[in-house]
């Protein structure tokens, strides 16, 4: 069911800078109060900060827990040793020192739509021009005989956390049981791991997080996990929490009973609407305050944010999403047009020591999609591709060039087939070095997923200098969400203008300079004549190729030179051979191929031949000329950068492949070549 919300644009912003009835010509601060004091309403107040859009409101946010915001991505380092204040997004003199009124510990039980306010559980009325729900959601809990028991708890907060820890304390407790194998779940595995118990994963479906991962990832997943002492029980129905002496047993519908001493149940979120339907705004059918895309509930004057929000029957659960919606929300307020579209749903982080990645389109929900595997001991690897184009990806395990793989999915990039076998073959798509470091993205290129903040937008912070990872957090929020981003971040701040010495990259490019040049005389040159008179002095030198012997001569010297040439193949595909770095075998290649094509010319005298022979010239020419090519790029790889040097990196193994491809003929028409020239001689 779809729900038309007929707003007028102008409505957003009718109340900015209206006039004080008390004090006549006196202009005051629109009102806006937040409900909800968790990521997204910081998120939001964060980006009207940084827009400097804050000073035309009076804000005031209200949450219920008794803290500022808080980093809910990164709780469970709650157990390693993080205080309460290490993980709030922003301290209380961050909300005075930019006068927004916070109020925390205060529960808001009504709003009054008529009268424009909202009630706190105190009585306390809170008037407002703009309400924002970002009310978060809850942890569900399945209706389960027995969840009510002692030992058993949620994670979805700090006071969560706070009760968990000290039930194991005074409980002694060594066993540990999660209903939940999804990202929640593992998380919550991870702090009883991190508590020292030993723990069991309880998951009603066939695989771990069956949400983002194929059958194939999950059953690495379980494996990795396992191999860290942690029990995966799987399609296990539970139908009964029983207490039993001091500790709980988990009574099965379809297996044996379970013995623990404490449960956590992580089976989900739901959206905290409960306050915006009492107020009669619309909730979407599976659940949810239904937004448009101006994030506006059914009520022009009431907005809807985060977890609670319900875009396209959709409610979005992770930080990304809820940080967009902020992004989108602060730019209106500030009087742009800018609408929300969606947002990407990729989840990138480690659970458990083990890396997790879902980008893009989730695998499995693209019926027309080719799924490309790549797995080997350290894990597992998957591109969902779309019309050749690369629009998901996933891996359980390590895969270094995660952000490369995001960037060609925001893109949509092409793989083309020698691209698609070298991902099959190897587990990336680009050959070593094909994949850009970060100081050589794009300014559109999205570093920090979570924020949607743009390597254009870190470089601009950098160079009003601030140079260290955290100043870039504190000017535009990159790597203060789920943190996988702070590597690049660093590598930003941190990288420097240089020149990368490759070896033999000078007799490389001076090598390919010649052949290329040489490539372009077989077409304006004309051939070498052969004198027709016994008394002409050039018959001394166009002996070379009237006789059958210096033919000979000078053919098996090519043969020879080409022969050692390939020897750089070798040098790139056999593990056996690594005497002599790349960049030496490479520019020998290079010089080889410039000196047989010199030699070619020697030899037929730069003609090129009929039949049999005019295919053997034109393929080795064309060869020449796409190796001279690929060479001056390979050359200039490591001396070039912007737009000019990406293109040279996107292109020279491509030129390089064609190459390849050109040069498998000839040996089969060299021999051919050599076999009808014997086989006609007299």
């Amino acid at each position: 069911m779809s729900v038309a919300l007929n707003v007028p644009p102008q409505d957003l912003q009718r109340t900015r800078g209206t006039a004080n009835p008390e004090l006549p010509g006196a202009k005051q601060r629109s009102r806006l109060v937040i409900v909800g004091g968790g990521m997204a309403g910081f998120g939001l107040c964060d980006r009207l900060v940084r827009s400097g859009i804050i000073d035309e409101y009076q804000v005031t946010i209200i949450g219920d827990e008794p803290t500022p915001a808080y980093d809910r991505v990164n709780l469970s380092s709650f157990f390693d040793g993080r205080s309460i204040d290490e993980l709030l997004l922003a301290p209380r003199d961050w909300y005075a020192k930019h006068e927004i009124d916070l109020k925390t510990g205060c529960r808001i039980s009504r709003i009054d739509r008529e009268q424009k306010c909202v009630i706190d559980d105190q009585g306390g009325r809170h008037q407002y021009d703009q309400l924002v729900l970002a009310t978060g959601s809850h942890a569900f809990v399945p209706p389960i005989s027995g969840r009510e028991n002692e030992g058993v708890f949620v994670y979805r907060t700090i006071n969560d956390l706070e009760r968990i820890r000290e039930h194991c304390e005074t409980h002694r407790v060594k066993h540990g049981g999660v209903i939940g194998g999804g990202l929640l779940g593992l998380e919550a595995a991870k702090i009883l791991k991190d508590l020292g118990l030993s723990v069991s994963v309880i998951e009603m479906a066939p695989g771990l997080m069956p949400r983002q991962l194929d059958a194939e990832a999950a059953g690495w997943l379980k494996d990795r996990i396992q191999d860290m002492g942690v029990d995966v029980h799987l399609v296990r129905r539970t139908e009964a929490i029983i207490r039993d002496g001091d500790g709980l047993r988990i009574q099965f519908a379809n297996a044996d009973d379970l013995s623990i001493d404490m449960l956590i149940v992580a089976a989900g979120v739901r959206p905290n609407d409960q306050l915006a339907e009492a107020a009669g705004l619309v909730i979407g059918p599976r659940r949810g305050v239904v937004v448009d895309e101006r994030l506006q509930t059914s009520d022009s004057n009431i907005f809807a944010i985060g977890e609670c929000a319900s875009f396209n029957e959709h409610v979005f659960g992770l930080v990304a999403p809820c940080y967009r919606m902020a992004d989108v929300l602060a730019q209106r307020l500030a009087g742009s047009g800018v609408t929300f579209q969606g947002a990407d749903e990729s989840a990138e982080l480690k659970l458990m020591g083990v890396q997790v990645a879902t980008l893009g389109c989730p695998i499995g929900e693209s019926p027309g999609g080719t799924v490309m595997t790549f797995h080997d001991d350290s894990g597992c690897r998957k591109l969902l591709m779309e019309g050749g184009r690369v629009v998901g990806a996933s891996c359980v395990g390590p895969w270094n060039e995660l952000p490369q793989v995001r960037q060609a999915i925001a893109k949509q990039s092409r793989l083309w087939p020698w691209q698609r076998k070298r991902f099959i073959r190897t587990g990336s798509p680009w050959s070593p070095g094909g994949s850009l470091p970060v100081a050589k993205w794009p300014g559109d290129a999205v570093v920090c997923s979570c924020l949607s903040v743009s390597k254009a937008t870190i470089d601009e912070v950098i160079a009003s200098g601030k140079t260290t990872v955290e100043e870039i957090a504190s000017q535009c929020g990159a790597s203060t969400g789920c943190g996988s981003c702070r590597p690049l971040v660093g590598e930003l701040a941190g990288a420097k203008s240089e020149t990368v010495v490759v070896p033999g990259a000078k007799a490389m490019l001076s090598a390919s300079i010649i052949a290329a040049i040489a490539s372009v005389a077989w077409l304006v040159v004309p051939p070498i004549p052969i004198t027709d008179s016994v008394q002409s002095p050039w018959r001394n030198f166009d002996v070379l190729w009237r006789s059958d012997f210096a033919r000979q001569v000078t053919g098996f010297t090519l043969l020879g030179l080409t022969s050692v040439g390939l020897v750089f193949s070798l040098r790139k595909r056999m593990k056996w051979f690594r005497w002599g770095s790349y960049g030496f075998w490479r520019a020998i290649h290079g010089v080889l191929g410039s000196a047989v094509l010199i030699g070619v010319a020697v030899h037929t005298g730069m003609r090129l031949g009929h039949n049999l022979n005019l295919l053997l010239s034109l393929c080795f020419l064309v060869a020449a000329a796409l190796g001279a090519i690929a060479g001056i790029a390979s050359s200039l790889e490591s001396r070039v950068n912007g737009t000019f040097g990406m293109a040279v990196r996107r292109w020279r193994p491509r030129l390089s492949r064609i190459h390849l491809w050109v040069t498998w003929p000839l040996p089969v028409l060299i021999a051919l070549h050599i076999l009808s020239f014997y086989w006609f001689s007299d």
